[in-house]
């Protein structure tokens, strides 16, 4: 499934950055947010949780959407399930089918295997359809992203905001979302990032997605061990 990208502009300092996002033919303005960070740590992964759904992509399911096309690629290959942009200027995402989730923990291990570390990578948690979920995401050059969009329309919670806690490069990232009733949260290694409430979306569909910032560049991202729990 290829849907059109997020973008993301010019660095506009340490901690913060300016983009816009466009989702199917529809384009958004842009957008600016500066949240600080303090990062607390959070509970063990599966802490006291009833385990919903877990998958480690050691075969192929096909209750992820999966595909190749000139715009991107999804497929699951050596026990991880792999997002392929390629540089069409298309933002790339796979579902869970036919399954739907109120308030959830969600954690997944990524990486970037190839490409531009202008990119976002992460979840997309409570999704209606195209034009209406939420967003989580860390990029390969450190920074986060919380993000609502409603009929088409983005809003930025929290972020962009860079943070050391998160691993750059090629080095791998336990992401973890938490969305319970109308609080929504981003940890990564182990560290809140940021948390905000939001009862915009009650409950909805579970996504990975992948995308490269500039239309003319790539990314390809990896998801490993992927855990979806009661709070």
């Amino acid at each position: 499934m290829t849907v059109r990208l997020h973008r993301r502009g010019m660095l506009l300092n340490a901690v913060c950055r300016q983009f816009a996002f466009a989702w199917g033919l529809l384009l958004v303005a842009g957008l600016l947010a500066c949240t600080p960070t303090s990062p607390t740590p959070t509970l063990s992964p599966f802490e006291g949780r009833s385990v919903l759904l877990r998958d480690d992509f050691s075969v192929p399911d096909t209750a992820w959407t999966l595909f190749d096309t000139s715009e991107g690629a999804a497929y699951i290959r050596q026990g991880e399930l792999t997002l392929e942009d390629r540089g069409q200027g298309i933002g790339i995402y796979t579902q869970r089918l036919n399954q739907s989730w109120d308030d959830v923990v969600i954690n997944v291990q990524l990486r970037q295997v190839a490409g531009t570390q202008n990119n976002w990578m992460g979840v997309l948690a409570r999704q209606q359809d195209e034009q209406n979920y939420y967003l989580f995401a860390l990029s390969a050059d450190g920074y986060y992203l919380i993000l609502r969009v409603k009929d088409g329309v983005a809003t930025a919670l929290a972020g962009p905001t860079s943070d050391e806690y998160i691993n750059p490069g090629q080095d791998a990232n336990h992401l973890q979302v938490r969305c319970e009733g109308d609080t929504l949260a981003l940890s990564a290694n182990g560290l809140l990032l940021a948390s905000r409430t939001d009862d915009t979306f009650a409950a909805g569909q579970v996504a990975l997605f992948a995308d490269a910032i500039a239309a003319d560049e790539t990314t390809t991202v990896a998801f490993d061990s992927l855990v979806i729990s009661e709070p």
